[in-house]
């Protein structure tokens, strides 16, 4: 199934923002799976792909060639024993989560692959459900797993909240493996009938050092713990984390991402640094905008940990819905995207796409979609571009597939950063491998802007197209009083909704290459 993607559709808020801003190809790749979480784009020319039930799957990017290479044996589900003592869950969380290669891989000595997943740490009598890291042993001859070898076990599980996410690096010539460990909890403390008292929602435990939960953990790529974590002895990174479904790498700028689920409100992209706290669950989003009660009062009275080197909170790099608490318990109603996993954009394929962050979406709402967000980074990687009504910022790409594509769980870029491969786990007809394959901008010719921009049917009561046969740069469409009500920028036909705008007269505003603007007046009735 293709199709060439050159519309783009709007809902027509005051802050709406143009959702596809280049070109691509549709694809998907043949490939059946089942609940996948993890994918990568390996130095061997192939895909990795973690799936359900304690499998690894390696699949070629062009034909969707599918070959299972290992599949735990001691892959636990979980046991219905292991019943929650208050909420009356059915028994503990369990997956197949985490894949991360060797920085070096597939070379010799260090073929290896790491991957995370459920079994039981306990008894057959006792049950007890953990995450652990196993390393495998890839064998590029046989095309074959020859070993399997446990460097961490005993990570949390509990009954909400995972994270569950692995990357392998490289840092100052020194190779580390990252594990991102959810707070385990499965609420908030005033959810009805669930938790009796705060102390008992493991979430709490999300600030204790003493604590997995809650944390991104660092550990030495043979599963030790490196001398210089923030507390000796201690796997913890970071603390003050809800539900971390992200980690990325910036090794251009050896900047580290953690990308994180929040609450009601509040989901976040952060910049990891050592020692820092992130503040969940005390605070949610950015310590200054007060959008949680008791969330001033904890930043002000806010004690560093005597164990930690120069502790402190830290804000995130982005946050989603940074708004107060909503009064609804509909989830959909929310305005968190539910963000998965991300991917440094280093290559010059894709103009305005060099040294970006794209991040992966869960959530079909009210205000959400599941697409693509593209952030342009500063040169450092430390900060987000200020973006402008021209070139919004972030942007948002593919939701117009949503219902075709799912629940985007992981992303990868191809190495000439041509080829966008999203993964989905759920939200769709089936689980697949969904390509994006960058076309470049459409309609450049020879036709002069002044003929070519059409915006019909004007007068308009619902539905307007906006159609130029050059590239526009620029869309937008103002009221009198010179107010932008949309904007969009890299398309060359727009179709917008009118039916929730005002009668009256309109401006539509189009900038095409070498700054020509051109205008058209038009009147919905």
């Amino acid at each position: 199934m293709m199709s060439l993607l050159i519309v783009c559709q709007f809902l027509l808020l005051a802050t709406a923002q143009c959702i596809i801003a280049q070109d691509f190809v549709r694809s998907e790749l043949p490939t059946p799976l089942i609940r996948p979480w993890e994918m990568l784009y390996g130095a061997d020319g192939y895909l990795w792909i973690s799936e359900s039930g304690g499998v690894v799957a390696r699949v070629h990017p062009e034909s969707g060639e599918k070959q299972i290479v290992f599949t735990a044996k001691d892959y636990s589900w979980g046991d219905s024993s292991e019943r929650h003592p208050y909420c009356h869950r059915p028994n503990i969380a369990a997956g197949t989560l985490g894949l991360a290669l060797h920085p070096d891989f597939p070379t010799a000595g260090s073929n290896f692959i790491y991957y995370v997943y459920s079994s039981n740490h306990g008894s057959s009598s006792a049950p007890m459900t953990r995450f652990k890291i196993v390393r495998l042993t890839w064998d590029a001859a046989s095309k074959s797993v020859v070993d399997a070898v446990d460097l961490v076990k005993g990570l949390p599980s509990g009954y909400d909240h995972p994270g569950g996410r692995l990357l392998a690096i490289r840092q100052a010539g020194k190779d580390f493996l990252y594990y991102a460990a959810g707070d385990g909890g499965l609420s908030d403390d005033n959810d009805p009938g669930c938790y009796p008292a705060p102390a008992v929602n493991p979430n709490t435990y999300a600030q204790d050092p003493a604590y997995a939960n809650g944390k991104f953990h660092r550990f030495t790529i043979d599963g030790g713990i490196p001398d210089d974590n923030p507390i000796p002895g201690n796997s913890m990174f970071t603390r003050g984390h809800r539900n971390p479904q992200g980690l990325v790498y910036n090794s251009v700028g050896n900047v580290l991402y953690g990308i994180e689920h929040g609450d009601r409100t509040d989901d976040e992209i952060n910049v990891l640094e050592p020692g820092m706290n992130y503040g969940w669950k005390d605070v949610r989003g950015h310590s200054a905008d007060d959008n949680y009660p008791g969330e001033a009062a904890f930043v002000r009275d806010y004690k560093p940990h005597p164990l930690i080197a120069n502790d402190a909170l830290k804000d995130p790099l982005w946050s989603w819905c940074a708004a107060p608490q909503p009064t609804t318990d509909k989830y959909l109603d929310w305005c968190t995207v539910a963000p998965s996993d991300g991917v440094y954009y280093a290559s010059d394929a894709i103009p305005g796409w060099k040294n970006s962050l794209l991040v992966v979406t869960l959530k079909d709402g009210v205000d959400t979609d599941k697409e693509v967000y593209q952030f342009a980074l500063s040169p450092d990687g430390r900060s987000i571009l200020p973006g402008t009504s021209e070139r919004p910022n972030p942007r948002r790409y593919f939701s117009g597939d949503q219902d075709t594509n799912g629940r985007l769980r992981d992303i990868a870029v191809s190495p000439d950063g041509m080829k966008i491969y999203l993964i989905n786990n759920g939200g769709a007809s089936t689980d697949k491998i969904t390509v994006y394959t960058y076309a470049g901008p459409t309609g450049v010719g020879d036709h002069s802007p002044e003929e070519s921009l059409e915006v019909y049917p004007n007068p308009v009561s619902d539905q307007l197209t906006v159609r130029a046969d050059q590239y526009m740069e620029y869309l937008g469409i103002y009221d009198l009083l010179g107010r932008e009500i949309v904007n969009g920028v890299g398309v060359n036909t727009i179709t917008v909704d009118m039916h929730d705008v005002s009668q009256g007269s309109y401006v539509v505003r189009a900038r095409f290459a070498g700054g020509v603007v051109r205008n058209r007046s038009l009147v919905k009735q």
